[in-house]
């Protein structure tokens, strides 16, 4: 999964140049109509002229716009998402500013150091726009960052990135954020060395409901202060990742998040887990997803309020019995792109009757009736699905007898292909219980061959 963020729906359409300047055309059209009054030929022509004026000197100024924001953007590499923002929004020379409709803005800084974060913090103590969507600053060297930083401006989704090897996040200041304590409700920390990093500085920004933090050296998040509007939490690739926090610091945390950590077993990370018993009644969501984990860590079948659980990507061969026996009415369970090749009869207990099972791209070669048949007969009543589809699943033998002659009407409810692409759908039933038929044969003859044999060599 991508560490970049991109806190905007991508369904957000891009505002097109007029769009930016529509609202400034409309003001200074009305401010002619009530200051000259002309006869309604000669206000058509006035209207066309002024118009035509008006939309040269936009024009102008957009280009020259664009000019200095691309120089700009050649200083501060970073992709632009929106349009360039209006000529008198002038963010330079640390950061450019992106505009989206609805009086969005993004800003993006680089600081390289402490003289430049002062920089930044000059520039939005001089901007005229109050509330910004996202400010993303980039850092090149160690630092720290100072009271008041955003001056008495605020924004939404907040992010640190810092670039180059071991760049290392100092100290932010408790009252960094503090005009945006109130509007922020995302913050990201990007590719920075946060060994015993303090978060305290979170505690200002009381309305915080998501923390990111993607591809961070990151031992420890113990120093977490108290978040009551935390709902959620996700870490892209940590290093080193160790302990965890206490649970109560975010008492009302519904979604969590781990992905792709790095040095962090599978003892370490059962630990974690059952650090996590804390929620064992609110938790909603849980993502366990590419950690090496070579079985489910059995605590995760106590949380009684799990809908989603995510164990993709991971090095789990086998699924023995119980380990899938969830005490919580799942929505989805992820076990895909990972070797998954056996699963033991009663591996799935509980309430599955809704939930949409994924075991895409694994290696499983059969569809046992011992493991699936009452799991499906759950979901046949309610919204229930299987997906194997991209598992090196046989289907020239009898094994899926079962399903494609005595219950075909489960089918409705799995999604899965043979090893040589037929989907289970397409399986002929009526040829599958010929060759089957066949099969019971000499599985008969064999037998009674077998018996006559042994037969004989006992009255020797």
């Amino acid at each position: 999964m991508s560490a970049e963020w991109y806190p905007i729906p991508l369904v957000m359409m891009r505002c097109s140049r007029c769009c930016t300047f529509r609202t400034a055309r409309n003001r200074i059209c009305t401010e002619g109509r009530s200051s000259i009054r002309l006869g309604s030929q000669d206000q058509t022509v006035a209207r066309k002229m002024l118009g035509s004026i008006i939309g040269l000197l936009i024009l102008i100024g957009v280009e020259s716009h664009e000019i200095a924001s691309h120089q700009m953007a050649r200083v501060l590499p970073e992709e632009r998402l929106g349009s360039a923002c209006p000529v008198e929004l002038n963010y330079g020379p640390q950061c450019i500013c992106d505009f989206w409709s609805y009086e969005t803005y993004n800003i993006y800084c680089n600081a390289s150091s402490p003289a430049e974060l002062d920089t930044i913090q000059q520039t939005f103590d001089q901007t005229p726009i109050v509330g910004h969507y996202e400010v993303k600053i980039s850092l090149t060297a160690p630092m720290s960052i100072p009271a008041n930083m955003f001056s008495s401006k605020t924004a939404a989704f907040i992010t640190f990135e810092c670039r180059g090897d071991g760049v290392k996040l100092g100290t932010i200041d408790p009252q960094a954020f503090i005009a945006s304590a109130g509007k922020t409700s995302a913050f990201q920390i990007m590719s920075c060395d946060l060994t015993e990093f303090d978060f305290a500085f979170l505690a200002q920004l009381r309305v915080l409901e998501t923390i990111r933090i993607a591809d961070c050296t990151l031992t420890t998040m113990a120093r977490m202060p108290l978040m009551p509007h935390m709902r959620m939490i996700e870490l892209y690739s940590p290093t080193g990742l160790r302990e965890w926090y206490d649970p109560a610091q975010t008492p009302f945390l519904d979604t969590i998040i781990i992905n792709a950590a790095k040095d962090t077993d599978q003892d370490t990370m059962e630990t974690i887990v059952d650090t996590l018993l804390y929620y064992t009644n609110s938790l909603l969501r849980l993502y366990l997803v590419n950690l090496g984990l070579t079985r489910i860590p059995p605590t995760t079948r106590n949380f009684t309020s799990l809908n989603t659980i995510d164990f993709s990507e991971n090095q789990i061969s086998t699924l023995p019995s119980g380990s899938l026996a969830f005490t919580s009415t799942l929505n989805s369970l992820w076990l895909g792109n990972m070797p998954l090749q056996n699963i033991e009869p009663d591996a799935f207990q509980g309430n599955y009757r809704a939930a949409l099972v994924y075991m895409v791209f694994g290696k499983l070669t059969t569809f046992p009736r011992e493991t699936y048949e009452l799991l499906l007969e759950q979901m046949i009543y309610a919204s229930g699905s299987i997906d194997i589809y991209g598992n090196p699943i046989v289907c020239d033998d009898c094994h899926l007898g079962w399903l494609i002659n005595e219950k075909r009407y489960l089918l409705t409810r799995v999604s899965g292909t043979c090893a040589n692409g037929t989907s289970f759908d397409q399986l002929d039933s009526q040829a599958y219980d010929t060759r089957c038929q066949k099969s019971i044969g000499l599985l008969t003859k064999a037998s009674s061959l077998l018996v006559i044999l042994v037969n004989l060599a006992d009255q020797n």
